[in-house]
């Protein structure tokens, strides 16, 4: 059952993929509607099951919401409590003094005040980094994000 849902979702995320690049359904927002509506008929007769569909349109949503690519991003600092903001504008500002060539962002997952730094791409960039920064952030954490590409990437 897996396996035939796995092989229902492959060509659609490759279709989707080449919708993004500007392919024959250029300016459609969701690839499956479009075949589903207008499509070849006389060739492509698709029937999904309707919880396909709405984990289909779950997965859409959410890309659509998610700003940057896939990476990660090492956390120096989470506390909660009273002060505890007051820390974070400290640890990030700490940081960004250290190490000027580097991005620094607060975040509230509440009840935290947490500081997360770097945009790495790979996870040995991120080990790198950490071992760069350990001397002065002792607890530091890897943690999957999505991260900001530069202009130089």
């Amino acid at each position: 059952m897996v396996r035939s849902i796995l092989l229902l979702i492959l060509p659609l995320l490759t279709l989707n993929t080449l919708m993004a690049q500007g392919g024959p359904v250029s300016g459609k927002e969701d690839l499956l509607r479009f075949l589903q509506e207008e499509g070849p008929r006389d060739r492509v007769n698709i029937e999904v099951d309707s919880l396909l569909v709405a984990n289909y349109n779950k997965l859409i949503t959410r890309n659509m919401q998610t700003t940057g690519i896939p990476g990660y991003r090492i956390r120096i600092f989470s506390e909660s409590g009273l002060g505890a903001k007051q820390a974070q504008q400290q640890v990030r500002a700490r940081f960004l003094s250290l190490y000027p060539g580097l991005d620094a962002y607060n975040e509230y997952d509440e009840p935290f005040f947490k500081v997360y730094v770097g945009d790495c791409r790979t996870k040995s960039e991120a080990l790198k980094l950490q071992d760069r920064i350990r001397k002065d952030f002792p607890n530091s954490i890897i943690r999957e994000d999505y991260i900001q590409l530069k202009h130089g990437d």
